[in-house]
């Protein structure tokens, strides 16, 4: 479970209290958290979290940009939860376009969890394709045509 940059204890602690005596494994990525998980191994941010990323089948994310994207690169299964604890709700935003895309499966109350994860199991998520963008390449030929 990732959630980037930013604390979300709300989770953490639903997720370390109500599956702890589930059969998943959990590795927790807390970040910059208050919450400390009592049942799962965890970490505060980590140079190596693309190794945790391939090695698991289904990641549950904050709705963060850059770790939905990543996780989209990856081919992994997501499970976007919107960090409602932040002062801006622009993760709601995020949500809402990665589960209309169908590339993502949500979760809006922390009690709908283990039900998605069960879901996620045969859910057929569409394919995210990266589009490659080289801005660079199109300014040049604007300037040097």
């Amino acid at each position: 479970m990732t959630v980037g940059t930013t604390k979300f204890d709300g989770l953490m602690r639903y997720v370390d209290e109500h599956f702890r005596d589930s059969s998943y494994q959990f590795t927790l990525q807390t970040a910059n958290g208050d919450y400390t998980p009592v049942h799962f191994p965890y970490f505060n941010f980590s140079d190596e979290i693309e190794t945790y990323y391939r090695n698991c089948d289904l990641v549950i994310s904050h709705a963060g940009a850059g770790s939905i994207y990543r996780l989209l690169e990856l081919q992994k299964k997501i499970i976007v939860v919107p960090n409602l604890e932040r002062y801006d709700k622009h993760q709601l935003d995020i949500t809402r376009f990665m589960s209309e895309k169908n590339y993502v499966l949500t979760v809006s109350n922390f009690d709908e969890l283990a039900d998605t994860i069960t879901r996620s199991e045969t859910h057929q998520f569409d394919r995210f394709r990266k589009q490659d963008f080289f801005v660079a390449d199109e300014i040049l030929n604007f300037l040097m045509p």
